[in-house]
């Protein structure tokens, strides 16, 4: 029997879920690297959870999970293989639902490579010892029916995009990472590019980086610091990393930042929702996951 797991982070639905997403997130070496790790999970999962999941209350929750399932049942409609998804900090894990399977394609839910996501993926597969054949779907931010997707959706989310001003938003990580030799920059900065040449339409294009946290220097610049620049003008955000709608769309971008956004002054403030379960992003996965398989046939 064969499948396509979806692979994503996990999201909370509850307080207890939001604690299990913490603490498995810090306890991560793709978070965390030092061994200090096993000592900070749960001493930042137990202490920060209750405080967090009052924000979380805003939005009702994580999307993630219904959303992710709506992919799935979406994708199931193209293909002949069994569509299922996993999760990397909260159920369902994917040494709970790799084994029923001969033959697996990983799908990474990130169009970028990154230690933190993508290299993640690969050693959550890893831990499972999973026997069986495993083919994986490589980040895919070049493909062009993917951009072309994208462009298409952030046209459709205004009537006058000349108005606006078009802003990717990236999930932020430690600058620290790419000293390292973390390729997330490199392929966020081309990605934006390619999307700017597919969308000349708009008053401008800019890239910032959200969802910054703890000590040191993550990408930059910052969002809150990038918005500064267009008080009594019009702003369109675009979440580029994201696949799935969870809290750092929903709550971060469209309730937090939309509030920094009305203190600057800025007039109209809007987010596009990520593909989602959109028809035609079903169909692009299916074909990627496809492709992966025959390019090992």
């Amino acid at each position: 029997m064969r499948a396509i797991i979806l692979h994503n982070m996990g999201g909370a639905r509850s307080q207890e879920e939001l604690r299990e997403f913490l603490f498995n997130m810090f306890k991560d070496k793709r978070i965390i690297s030092s061994p200090i790790r096993h000592i900070l999970a749960p001493i930042i999962s137990n202490l920060r959870y209750k405080k967090v999941w009052r924000n979380y209350e805003k939005i009702g929750g994580s999307r993630i999970y219904e959303l992710t399932e709506k992919l799935a049942k979406k994708m199931q409609e193209f293909t002949d293989d069994k569509v299922i998804y996993a999760m990397r900090y909260t159920k369902p894990k994917l040494k709970d639902v790799i084994y029923e399977f001969d033959e697996v394609t990983i799908l990474p839910l990130y169009p970028h490579y990154s230690f933190t996501t993508y290299e993640s993926v690969l050693d959550d597969l890893k831990s499972t010892n999973y026997k069986g054949k495993v083919n994986i779907v490589k980040p895919f931010y070049k493909d062009k029916r993917f951009n072309q997707i994208i462009a298409n959706k952030i046209l459709k989310s205004t009537d006058n995009p000349s108005k606006y001003h078009l802003i990717f938003s990236a999930h932020g990580i430690p600058q620290k990472l790419v000293k390292r030799g973390d390729k997330y920059y490199e392929q966020i900065k081309e990605h934006t590019n390619l999307l700017k040449s597919l969308l000349p339409q708009f008053k401008s294009i800019s890239l910032a980086f959200q969802s910054r946290f703890g000590m040191g220097e993550w990408l930059k610049p910052y969002l809150d610091e990038e918005l500064k620049k267009y008080k009594n003008e019009n702003v369109l955000i675009y979440p580029l990393s994201f696949m799935i709608d969870n809290s750092e769309t929903d709550l971060e971008l469209k309730v937090e930042y939309k509030e920094i956004a009305k203190e600057i002054g800025i007039k109209e403030f809007r987010v596009v929702d990520v593909p989602n379960d959109d028809e035609k992003i079903a169909k692009f996965l299916v074909e990627l996951a496809n492709e992966s398989r025959n390019s090992k046939s």
